[in-house]
C-alpha cells in the first residue's frame, strides 16, 4: 500500500474518549458507538476554537504496540483557546506515514490491515485519522497518519 512520509506540527484535539484494544474486534465495537454519541448528541457543536471542519480520530497512550490497550479520542482540532468542554489530547509533532483513502467504507480497514503488516518503525505515541467532510457531511476522504521514528 502506498504512503508518503510527512512532517506534522503538533495539534490539539478535543473530544470524547475511551480506552480500548484491537483484540477480538473490541476497538470496532467501542469506536463506532463513540462517534455515534459524538455526532448524535451534538458534542461536535459544543467544541470551541475549532481550526477547521475536519474530524479527528486520535490513537494515543499506547500500552505497548497495536496489540495492547490504547486510548482513542473522537474529536476536532482546536486552537486551545477557551475552556475545554471535553477531553483534550495532543498530537505530537514529528514524522508520520500518511495514507489516503477516498473509500470510507472499505478503505480505512484496508489501510489499518496494511499498517499492521508493514515493517514501519512506529513510535506508538500518537496516530490519527483525519476525516475530510464532503458536501453531504459524510467523509469524502480520510487521511491516516502513523507516527514513525525520525
Amino acid at each position: 500500500m502506498d504512503y508518503e512520509v510527512v512532517n506534522i506540527g503538533g495539534k490539539t484535539v478535543e473530544g470524547i474518549g475511551i480506552k480500548t484494544e484491537n483484540k477480538d474486534g473490541k476497538a470496532m465495537r467501542d469506536i463506532f458507538p463513540l462517534w455515534d454519541d459524538f455526532f448524535g448528541s451534538g458534542k461536535e457543536e459544543m467544541i470551541r476554537g475549532r481550526v477547521n471542519t475536519k474530524y479527528i480520530g486520535l490513537y494515543t497512550d499506547y500500552e505497548g504496540d497495536f496489540t495492547k490497550p490504547y486510548s482513542y479520542l473522537a474529536g476536532c482540532e482546536t486552537d486551545g483557546s477557551g475552556m475545554p468542554v471535553f477531553t483534550v489530547k495532543k498530537i505530537r509533532a514529528g514524522r508520520y506515514a500518511k495514507f489516503v483513502t477516498k473509500d470510507p467504507e472499505k478503505g480505512l480497514g484496508e489501510i489499518w490491515n496494511a499498517v499492521w503488516n508493514m515493517p514501519l518503525k512506529r513510535t506508538y505515541i500518537s496516530d490519527f485519522e483525519e476525516y475530510l467532510p464532503g458536501k453531504d457531511g459524510q467523509p469524502e476522504e480520510i487521511h491516516v497518519y502513523i507516527g514513525v521514528e525520525e
